[in-house]
């Protein structure tokens, strides 16, 4: 059967917004701790990630409010474990309906903690838009762009690397993974053509087409249209 798989980070949400989402959390969390101002503390998380302090910002969180840093572990377990609050792109949802009223095969491919990534899919209701999710960490360390991933979606879709279409803005975990595995590629870059596309067949800046150019990468009428 035909297939599309789909990353799902920065592909079919911005993945931005699962970072705020666990910055809500952990100022919850701490503000029923300690007694703290949640909006205070959220706000310092914002102003730590959009100033330099990406992946740092518990760090700069206990820093700046005077408390111990031996929270920060506990701070990370509770972004992690929060239920998100998240929502597809509209382009996602096109994308999505699009391959399915094709009656092909849909798939989520995604990096990631599983128990992480499971979140962010209950949160965008994906069970019921996909016929399955594959955690690539489960099949490789590291997941993308190792090959076991891809061929285990490729055994749950039951079809060929010829026939399914991998989809995703990455262009080593996603587009040469999926090359590697002998899938056809497009490439979400929704902010202008990236100076290295990873050989990906097709570039898009949107999903809303993605079922017609599937269709046509399966049927071999592009050979490479990027």
């Amino acid at each position: 059967m035909p297939s599309v798989v789909f990353d799902l980070d920065d592909t079919l949400y911005p993945r931005i917004r699962y970072v705020h989402s666990g910055f809500a959390a952990v100022a919850r969390h701490l503000a029923t701790r300690l007694g703290l101002d949640p909006q205070d503390l959220y706000g310092t998380l914002r102003r730590a990630s959009e100033g330099g302090f990406v992946g740092r910002e518990f760090q700069r969180l206990c820093a700046i409010h005077r408390l111990d840093a031996v929270l920060v572990p506990e701070l990370v377990a509770v972004s992690r474990a929060h239920d998100p609050e998240l929502r597809l792109s509209h382009d996602a949802v096109a994308a999505l309906v699009g391959v399915r009223t094709r009656g092909w095969g849909t798939a989520i491919l995604t990096n990631g903690l599983p128990s992480v990534q499971s979140a962010k899919v209950r949160a965008l209701g994906l069970d019921a838009l996909v016929d399955h999710i594959v955690y690539a960490d489960e099949h490789a360390t590291g997941g993308k762009p190792a090959i076991e991933p891809f061929l285990e979606v490729l055994r749950r879709l039951q079809t060929s690397p010829e026939h399914a279409v991998m989809v995703g803005d990455d262009r080593i975990n996603d587009i040469e993974g999926a090359r590697g595995a002998g899938m056809r590629t497009i490439l979400l870059a929704r902010h202008g053509r990236p100076s290295l596309d990873g050989g990906a067949d097709v570039i898009v800046d949107h999903l809303s087409d993605v079922s017609h150019i599937a269709f046509e990468l399966i049927a071999g009428r592009v050979a490479y249209a990027a």
